[in-house]
């Protein structure tokens, strides 16, 4: 009964045997070669094309399209730059990837996955100005020496967008926005007097009435604790004063909040709604949407904070690069960069997407004729990240960029929409709650 099982074993062995003998020939031959090879470094294998996976807004993806087809077009990369919206965590990792802050924080979570953008233009010998924006960078985009881990080609700020038209109706001036938010809220009740049911609202409210709240008002976010960890300082005397009276803005329905991140926009470029504070990036939708003439005016501040207004924070998209590219790779990737940064295509990717521009020469190629208001999204958002002179800087924290510190600000501010606490027993609470999550240097604590 063993026997057709040892026949198997045998027949099996000699076609082993046969094939170590075979294989053994051919790398004889082909020694020579394999001699000739071993000389030089083994490089990753070039394509003909590089994949650059994208998480964008639809407005966003479609000015990204034209700029690609123009790199492409002209010739400057060795390769074609190919767009993808496939999920980068499946598969092989693309050479590019342009991601927003969630996909970003899976990204840059666990083991580096990137080679630094300063790194790719010094390996393609290509110049790379080092880019002044006037606000301290997020943590993540600063490498060594301060040098740029990717481009931040999405950077957005938050601003104030108005219906100018609904201002002229009930008596307010189109031209002079509120400036402080107890005369916005002088404004709001004339709105609301004048039949509007929703004088207000806001995208994002963590984002704006925290984070930006706080560095508006020279505020720390959070304070250093330990060798690497934060702990949160957002429930201090100017961060309670404001949520107190957002809360009773919301009681009163002077404010509305429609949901944790940008539902407000569509409310205000619909109509519904007659002011909104989102972040600039919003400026494409709002521009297609609305039938009314729209303003934008720099968030309000609290005029009896001392050194206030400081600067808002800046954030957004950002373009990587994956790690170990080849050669070719390397060179189409740093002259796609310099071909981004061009002044003249900084002011039209700008106009198109509410983005920052990442150079000065990029601000100023965006004529007054071309900006869509008087002053123009981007420079309404400029001239907020650059602040007031003599301000102090306030300094970008880390755990502004962990999820789990992102979902508890969500949580607990949605107890104080609910009135179910108030606005310090909502900030203690967060501060308690993230508490070892800011102390982590995981993003995923």
């Amino acid at each position: 009964m063993f026997l057709k099982p040892l026949a198997a074993l045998v027949a099996a062995s000699v076609m082993v045997l046969s094939m170590s003998n075979a294989l053994a020939a051919d790398a004889k031959k082909a020694a020579p070669a394999k001699k000739s090879a071993a000389k030089k470094p083994a490089v990753p294998a070039e394509s003909a094309e590089l994949e650059l996976v994208y998480v964008l807004d639809d407005d966003s993806a479609q000015a990204l399209q034209g700029l690609i087809d123009e790199f492409n077009a002209s010739g400057k990369g060795k390769q074609k730059i190919v767009l993808s919206t496939r999920n980068w965590e499946e598969g092989k990792l693309p050479a590019l990837l342009l991601l927003d802050d969630a996909a970003r924080q899976r990204f840059l979570d666990g083991k580096p996955r990137f080679t630094p953008l300063h790194q790719v233009m010094a390996s393609a010998k290509e110049k790379f100005a080092p880019m002044h924006i006037p606000a301290a960078m997020p943590p993540y985009l600063s490498g060594a020496k301060g040098r740029l881990n990717a481009l931040p080609i999405g950077l957005t700020t938050p601003v104030m967008f108005y219906n100018k038209d609904a201002f002229a109706r009930v008596g307010l001036n189109p031209d002079a926005p509120p400036d402080h938010w107890l005369t916005l809220q002088a404004a709001l009740g004339t709105l609301r007097d004048g039949g509007y049911a929703c004088p207000y609202t806001s995208a994002r409210p963590a984002l704006i009435h925290v984070d930006n709240l706080s560095a508006w008002h020279n505020e720390p976010f959070a304070r250093k604790s330990g060798k690497s960890g934060e702990a949160l300082a957002i429930n201090g005397l100017v961060q309670v004063k404001h949520l107190a009276l957002m809360s009773s803005w919301y009681k009163s329905r002077y404010l509305h909040i429609f949901g944790r991140g940008d539902e407000a926009v569509p409310m205000f470029s619909g109509g519904q709604c007659q002011v909104l504070t989102a972040r600039s990036s919003a400026w494409p939708q709002i521009q297609r949407d609305a039938k009314f003439n729209v303003g934008v005016a720099a968030l309000p501040f609290h005029d009896d904070i001392r050194q206030a207004p400081g600067h808002t924070l800046a954030d957004g998209s950002s373009l990587w690069v994956s790690e170990k590219r080849g050669r070719d790779d390397i060179r189409t990737i740093a002259s796609l960069v310099t071909f981004i940064l061009d002044p003249e295509r900084q002011a039209r990717w700008a106009l198109a997407t509410g983005f920052i521009p990442l150079n000065r020469a990029g601000m100023v190629a965006i004529s007054p004729v071309d900006a869509p208001t008087v002053d123009g999204v981007a420079r309404v958002a400029l001239r907020q990240l650059s602040g007031r002179p003599g301000a102090p800087a306030s300094a970008t924290s880390v755990s502004a960029s962990n999820p789990s510190v992102r979902a508890v600000l969500d949580e607990e501010l949605e107890s104080l929409w609910a009135d179910r606490l108030p606005a310090k027993a909502v900030l203690d609470n967060a501060v308690k709650r993230v508490g070892p999550c800011a102390a982590a240097s995981s993003l995923s604590c």
